[in-house]
């Protein structure tokens, strides 16, 4: 489903600042977190796959541990992303039962020694391999996102699993940027990594729109159709893509692209595409969390498509 959608920015709406974290401890051995209360918990892991260090924060919600253990929204680029996340989860936590939403465990992937965006690194991991034209022209090295997949499907997930009781059936992965094109590429090519995926303002443009050709071993995959699986794509209305070869056809291009998932809804598999009222590229970022954390809490499709899809009036 795509549809414009006017909104403030959720962070002014609550008063929360557009913070950024800070490491408040850092130990690979930690107890395992318990869900008296609202605990917050950091530790930094190597992976044997990508080679890079990570830091990775966790917000357990208040309450008591549910049975089938809590639902958890894996957020890229933590540094800058866990305060509003852990601050946004926390207020709607106090209201899921009137929203139909369960409380969301967040964990926030970032780099040690960072305070907001790792540019270097995050540009190897989020990024699918480029053709060799474009990165011969590229700032930084790409092609790491199948590696990083790797790194939280074997490593990352496992030592969470340590630390919390996870909800294996609603585990959600957001990413803005190059984050929202590793979104989209997990989703694409390893669709059984996470049941539900946002993507906001996805790089789309990356090695000349490459992303929007694979699009088509998706559609052509009779496997995707029976995956229960949820999709949702966020872009501002005030956003200036960066576009490394100027391409008239470049709107077309994205419209179509989202318009083929449109067109594959069904009751298996959901989408939505949001746009946001005067956000730019970073600040799409933060209006786009309290939607990730929506979808990531919500119950089963039913409670997910009341609280997204278009409401008809007569």
């Amino acid at each position: 489903m795509i549809k414009q959608f006017g909104i403030l920015t959720f962070s002014l709406l609550i008063g929360i600042p557009l913070s950024f974290a800070q490491p408040t401890s850092t130990s690979t051995n930690k107890p395992t977190l318990k869900a008296q209360s609202n605990i917050q918990q950091s530790f930094e892991i190597t992976s044997k796959y990508t080679k890079h260090d990570y830091l990775i924060q966790i917000s357990v919600p208040a309450g008591e541990e549910p049975s089938e253990g809590f639902p958890v929204l894996y957020v890229l680029d933590g540094n800058a992303t866990f305060d509003s996340a852990t601050n946004i989860a926390k207020s709607m936590g106090n209201a899921a039962n009137r929203l139909g939403l369960s409380p969301v465990a967040i964990v926030a992937i970032g780099y040690p020694k960072q305070s907001t965006f790792d540019l270097e690194k995050r540009a190897l991991d989020y990024t699918p391999k480029a053709s060799a034209e474009f990165q011969k022209q590229a700032k930084y090295n790409y092609g790491g996102a199948d590696q990083f997949i790797q790194f939280i499907e074997k490593e990352l997930k496992p030592a969470i699993q340590t630390k919390i009781k996870v909800n294996t059936r609603q585990q959600s992965l957001f990413g803005h940027s190059f984050g929202g094109l590793f979104v989209l590429h997990t989703f694409m090519t390893h669709p059984e990594t996470f049941q539900r995926y946002i993507a906001a303002s996805p790089s789309l443009w990356f090695d000349n729109y490459a992303l929007l050709n694979r699009q088509v071993d998706w559609l052509n995959n009779k496997a995707n159709k029976v995956q229960n699986i949820m999709l949702m794509a966020t872009v501002g209305t005030h956003e200036r893509r960066k576009e490394t070869q100027p391409n008239e056809d470049s709107t077309q291009m994205q419209y179509d692209f989202y318009q083929n998932f449109n067109k594959q809804r069904s009751e298996n598999f959901l989408f939505w595409k949001f746009q946001h009222s005067a956000e730019q590229h970073l600040t799409n970022l933060y209006a786009s969390l309290p939607k990730a954390i929506m979808l990531a809490g919500c119950i089963d499709h039913k409670t997910c498509s009341a609280l997204f899809d278009e409401q008809v009036t007569r």
